[in-house]
């Protein structure tokens, strides 16, 4: 069984969705899956650009797509000419489109695939897919790890005019609708894609959640301080839509009653909205920066916290499924979900001994959340494991099973 995986992001560029599809690729190569990926330079924020274990199994799966940036008359040209040989379609990063389709189609003289599938973490793998259904009749599967670009919601929507809107509905709508299936990692990104786009009520979707990393490369954890402070961690960049004042708040009500046996450390990087925030509520020695790691350093470092935190933007329904969800549950660690009070996360934690659900809109909610976590540390002597049925749906096992079950059918 072979895969031609289209995406802009991959190893060795380890960030965020390139460390997703790079799991997604591990997996299906230690069970048995031929690979082949597409994929460019990322210039973008890295832990790490070369090939180093565990990725380096990678490295001869990708096909890196490379080209000079050349002056400005050389880009119109190139933009023109890449434009026109992509159907019309002169979208953002056309020029990588149209020499990645090119090498797909080298790559497709000599191989046989049993089907391409296109990744985030942007639309313009997808143009890639589409280009090659049209013109080979391959089977196409395009999954959508986030909203397309016209559909982003609340505060992370795009400013964009009447006319550019409606042109990227249209490009968006034919996209949907020439893949074989489309695919989401979660039901409510599903959901608001079908809102947006009818058509997907008739057809082929399916829900490929994010995957868990193999065992092969899970990390030893760094050892927990065991201190007599529960410490909290929020790994991932606090963005200025992730606003953590109400955590804030939060945290600044327990400390005033007298609750302040605890620490809230954020692995990542600080906005100064955030610094202000942390003065303004007296919390310097309660909220900590401890920087930014490399994805393996961060999970060893991830298992040597008491809880761990998902704080999440403040939406009318939270749509998203924080790829960083699979790395918490793969600790087997407990999870606090500061989330909208509907969407995937609350669904995800709901239920479970070891799963704290708060509402991100209220102070109180979140500080009585924190105060069911500390209590229930002090009932288990501190330190307790999570379960780990959640993390099962995600494992590389049931996520190799989906897309054997998608190229089988």
């Amino acid at each position: 069984m072979r895969l031609l995986m289209i995406a802009t992001g991959y190893p060795p560029y380890l960030f965020s969705e390139n460390l997703c599809n790079g799991k997604l690729a591990m997996a299906l190569i230690e069970n048995g899956v031929e690979i082949d990926a597409i994929s460019k330079v990322d210039d973008g924020p890295s832990y790490g650009a070369d090939w180093t274990a565990p990725w380096d199994v990678l490295e001869p799966t990708a096909h890196i797509v490379k080209y000079n940036a050349g002056n400005k008359l050389t880009q119109m040209v190139d933009v023109l000419y890449s434009g026109l040989k992509m159907g019309g379609q002169f979208v953002p990063g056309v020029r990588w489109a149209r020499r990645a389709y090119e090498k797909a189609l080298q790559l497709m003289k000599t191989k046989h695939y049993d089907a391409v599938m296109t990744r985030s973490p942007n639309d313009t793998a997808h143009m890639v897919g589409y280009m090659l259904k049209k013109n080979t009749r391959c089977r196409w599967i395009a999954n959508w790890n986030d909203p397309a670009i016209p559909i982003w919601p609340g505060q992370y929507k795009h400013n964009l005019s009447p006319s550019k809107q409606k042109k990227l509905m249209k490009q968006t709508a034919m996209l949907l609708n020439a893949a074989d299936v489309d695919t989401f990692p979660s039901d409510s990104l599903r959901a608001h894609f079908t809102e947006h786009f009818p058509l997907l009520k008739s057809h082929r979707t399916a829900i490929l959640p994010h995957i868990g990393l193999v065992e092969s490369a899970w990390p030893a954890g760094e050892p927990n301080l065991n201190d007599g402070k529960i410490r909290f961690l929020h790994s991932g960049n606090l963005s200025a839509e992730r606003n953590p004042e109400t955590t804030f708040q939060a945290m600044r009500g327990l400390i005033d009653d007298g609750i302040d046996s605890f620490e809230f450390h954020i692995m990542g990087h600080i906005n100064d909205y955030s610094k202000e925030l942390i003065a303004k509520y007296g919390l310097e020695s309660h909220v900590k920066f401890i920087g930014s790691f490399p994805y393996l350093k961060a999970l060893a470092k991830m298992q040597s916290y008491d809880v761990l935190v998902l704080l999440e933007a403040r939406l009318e329904k939270g749509i998203f499924f924080a790829s960083k969800i699979t790395d918490y549950l793969q600790t087997g660690l407990p999870i606090m979900a500061i989330s909208p009070e509907k969407g995937f996360a609350a669904d995800l934690f709901k239920k479970g001994s070891s799963y704290y659900l708060a509402n991100n809109l209220l102070a109180d909610d979140i500080a009585s959340t924190f105060k069911k976590v500390l209590s229930d540390f002090q009932c288990a002597n501190r330190r307790f494991k999570g379960d780990m049925a959640k993390y099962r749906n995600f494992s590389p096992e049931a996520v190799v099973e989906e897309v054997r079950t998608l190229l089988n059918n």
